[in-house]
């Protein structure tokens, strides 16, 4: 696939991902998604989810300041004033998701869809469901079978309508974290209103690209990975999904050790027999070690073992004693352990940032559905131009520039990716370009907003540090619910 300067500093080899994510504290605060999938115990064992609530005034991030306004998605760098507007998600069809937006061009140069990376070819636009771990890249492979609006050119103070398709997630999702490169990411509900007619609502159901997300954790010799079981199996049992086996085999990309102790652990909600849970949590356990143990080699030792729904990480009901679909999400999981004689090293950096004059500062941490959302603000405050030469890339020795990591107490926090192979790996910003017609370049009296998203420590873990790749300065910050 050939590269255009827009993804340069984006692409990589050996990809862990789509990656994609929200955040509150980029724009207008995001909330966890509340929505969820089929519950892990046998069917006939399981009653109905209770119907779905409608998200109060109150708890509804990124809400419109008039009704005809919708989802508005700010810009990531005041260099590069564009505005998604009117952002809106819209069931089509059974099996099919439609994102609408209005992009607004607020430069004084001419844009196009292709300028930002928002078109067929390079795809710099997902959706992640975050109570179930799952990621949604467009529906159709890069090229002209992409189902997204056809490249248009806007003139400065214009704006074009977009429409954007994806595999629906489940009916019981309610709505999306949405990511366009070159805007703060949203959380945006789901209706079932009829979408504006667009020629890619109109396109084969084809190479869908829909996976995990995949989140690693270090601290002292251990490496900790969780994967979200929702997407890795089908319902009710521990046949694993195709994309599953390809997440699974990319970890291989993302262990340190070479030698030592591999043990996978298998989790349940708990709705179903206890029985039952306990069960199909060891057989998802030893799905995943089957496919984990010919990729990472004989050098380690191999133990599964299912917990069903003993040890959750969320509450399974509300505080009224009713179901917490979200919460039972986030407990369906399997997280694989490496532990080896070597003390897993943090990755290197430098004091690029520093060097070139730029700023930097922590603009907020916030846990949403089991992960933490980390957002820094950047800024030039001189009268040139600033080096950033951010990349958004598997680098398992150093940080890029501008790349995040968190420290807290339980170990070091790596961003968390998605293991399809595209132009961007993580959950986080989505490329270097913070100004038209330039990458790399903070213009003088810019600011960029960088973000990512993390595996959240436990609940009672009050403050963590932010690493930025080039500056050798760990930034504290409390961590807000």
């Amino acid at each position: 696939m050939p590269m255009t300067d827009m993804t340069r500093s984006a692409a990589c080899g050996a990809a862990l991902v789509l990656a994609l994510s929200a955040c509150g504290a980029l724009g207008r605060p995001a909330q966890p998604a509340a929505s969820v999938k089929a519950p892990d115990a046998p069917a006939q064992d399981r009653p109905e989810d209770p119907p779905e609530e409608t998200p109060s005034p109150e708890d509804s991030p990124a809400r419109p300041e008039s009704p005809s306004e919708g989802v508005v998605a700010g810009p990531t760098s005041s260099a590069l004033p564009v505005e998604g507007r009117n952002l809106r998600l819209v069931r089509s069809g059974e099996n099919e998701l439609a994102l609408q937006f209005e992009l607004f061009n607020g430069t004084d140069d001419e844009i196009s869809l292709g300028t930002l990376g928002l078109d067929s070819r390079e795809q710099l636009i997902t959706l992640v469901d975050l109570p179930r771990g799952t990621a949604y890249g467009l529906i159709g492979s890069s090229g002209p079978d992409g189902r997204i609006s056809a490249d248009v050119d806007i003139e400065p103070g214009g704006s074009a309508p977009v429409t954007a398709v994806f595999a629906a997630p489940p009916k019981e999702a309610t709505e999306m974290l949405v990511v366009l490169n070159g805007l703060l990411p949203v959380t945006v509900p789901i209706t079932d209103a009829e979408p504006a007619d667009d020629p890619a609502l109109r396109g084969p159901h084809n190479k869908l690209q829909v996976g995990p997300l995949v989140c690693k954790t270090t601290g002292g010799t251990r490496e900790a990975f969780r994967l979200p079981s929702d997407v890795l199996f089908e319902f009710g049992s521990s046949k694993l999904s195709p994309s599953a086996k390809s997440a699974i085999e990319a970890l291989r990309g993302r262990v340190s050790a070479s030698s030592g102790s591999v043990t996978v652990d298998g989790h349940t909600d708990a709705i179903g027999g206890t029985s039952d849970n306990q069960t199909l949590s060891q057989e998802r356990a030893a799905a995943v070690s089957q496919v984990l143990r010919p990729s990472l080699g004989d050098g380690f030792a191999y133990r599964t073992k299912g917990h069903g729904e003993g040890e959750p990480v969320a509450p399974n009901t509300k505080l009224d004693g009713s179901d917490d679909p979200d919460g039972r999400a986030q407990n369906r999981r399997v997280e694989v352990q490496i532990d080896s004689d070597t003390t897993v090293r943090a990755p290197e950096t430098g004091t690029d940032l520093t060097d070139a004059g730029l700023q930097v500062q922590v603009e907020s941490v916030r846990r949403l559905s089991g992960y933490l959302l980390a957002s820094v603000k950047v800024t030039n405050p001189g009268s040139e131009a600033a080096s950033l030469e951010y990349e958004n890339h598997f680098t398992p020795k150093e940080l890029t520039s501008g790349q995040l990591s968190i420290a807290a107490q339980n170990g070091r926090q790596e961003l968390c990716g998605f293991a399809e192979p595209t132009y961007f790996d993580f959950v986080g910003t989505m490329s270097a370009s913070f100004a038209p017609g330039k990458l790399d370049t903070v213009p003088a009296g810019a600011e960029v907003t960088l973000w990512g998203l993390f595996p959240a420590p436990s609940t009672n873990v009050p403050s963590v540090k932010v690493q930025v790749g080039g500056y050798d300065q760990a930034l504290p910050a409390e961590v807000a619910s």
